[in-house]
């Protein structure tokens, strides 16, 4: 993971970065696996908000998580911004892995398409459109295993590219087809 720490209109202390690197160390315990993190530190002159302000960039796999956060000190803006940080995390955290979420109502179709060394593939519908799938959308189911043809279920949700199956399952008595 890239830590990078700026600041703007102070000097960066000894004691902040140590903070700073104490926070980071658990949320990455807990499994934030982030990319890269640009913690940047800004004394402010405003005064409704606090002096101090700590803005975080976190990047996460397909996902970027930004907080911001003033305070009368830079200590206490710092752990203000981590709290937020750690909320968010695990906001995203569960998101990603709570089976229980769900997408609207599953639909039938067929494997029609796989692209092993790229992780993906597309799914041919009773309506023959083809919706696509990631390998980590796959539950109940070894991307390696799949063939054309398979019968699977899938839940749809809006992809950057247009409607993507969120979640496939096998389906209840799936056997390979040849159509």
């Amino acid at each position: 993971m890239e830590l990078e720490i700026s600041a703007q209109h102070t000097e960066l202390q000894p004691r902040w970065r140590s903070l700073i690197e104490r926070r980071v160390a658990k949320l990455n315990g807990q499994g934030a696996n982030f990319v890269r993190l640009h913690v940047t530190l800004v004394h402010s002159t405003h005064h409704q908000h606090g002096n101090e302000e700590v803005r975080i960039l976190a990047t996460l796999p397909r996902h970027t998580l930004r907080v911001q956060k003033a305070k009368a000190t830079m200590g206490d803006a710092i752990r203000a911004a981590f709290l937020a940080l750690e909320r968010e995390v695990e906001s995203y955290v569960a998101q990603r892995r709570d089976p229980s979420r769900r997408y609207g109502p599953r639909f039938a179709g067929v494997i029609s398409q796989l692209f092993p060394g790229r992780g993906y593939g597309f799914i041919r519908t009773a309506e023959d459109q083809e919706v696509y799938f990631h390998r980590d959308a796959l539950h109940n189911l070894a991307f390696d295993e799949l063939q054309d043809g398979l019968a699977v279920e899938f839940e749809i949700e809006q992809g950057e590219k247009g409607p993507q199956a969120a979640r496939v399952y096998p389906s209840v008595g799936s056997e390979p087809r040849d159509d």
